[in-house]
């Protein structure tokens, strides 16, 4: 095993979003979206994207994920963020992405990060979605509140 395949990379920031470049070359670009404009009882949240610039094959590389956990930290470094993450159905592996997530989240993550789960049948495909904030956000009972909500109507609401 490679020493440094713990490691995150080297990471560009231009506002809310990165850019990197893992080792065969290939640019990845993860980035935050201000959900609570078009949906107020969310607030302070964003939606997560990452996702590689290059269409090329991508292997496995364990420092991607040490990458995104990194721009994760920095991001719940305020209080406040929380984060909606839902699992791209464009090319059918949404399910693969869940699991993939849900390692990376089992493997890094503290106690100090809450993460509520969901998914709905669609009409060609299952949503997954997933609610991530601080224990100690000050928000988090309305936060909670409006991610079950959500779940009431199918998440149909939901359009990140």
């Amino acid at each position: 095993m490679e020493l440094n395949s713990q490691l995150p990379y080297e990471l560009v920031q231009e506002g809310l979003t990165y850019y990197f470049v893992n080792k065969e070359g290939i640019k990845y670009r993860a980035y935050f979206a201000d959900i609570s404009a078009y949906y107020p009882q969310f607030p302070d949240t964003y939606s997560f994207s990452f996702e590689p610039e290059t269409p090329k094959k991508h292997p496995v590389d364990n420092r991607i994920s040490a990458t995104i956990v990194e721009i994760l930290r920095r991001f719940f470094e305020k209080e406040e963020n929380a984060m909606i993450m839902v699992c791209d159905s464009v090319d059918g592996k949404e399910e693969k992405r869940r699991k993939l997530f849900d390692r990376w989240f089992e493997k890094h993550a503290d106690d100090s990060i809450l993460k509520y789960d969901a998914s709905a049948p669609l009409e060609d495909y299952r949503l997954y979605i997933s609610i991530y904030f601080k224990k100690t956000n000050p928000n988090k009972s309305l936060l909670l509140q409006s991610f079950y909500d959500l779940l009431k109507t199918d998440l149909y609401q939901i359009g990140l």
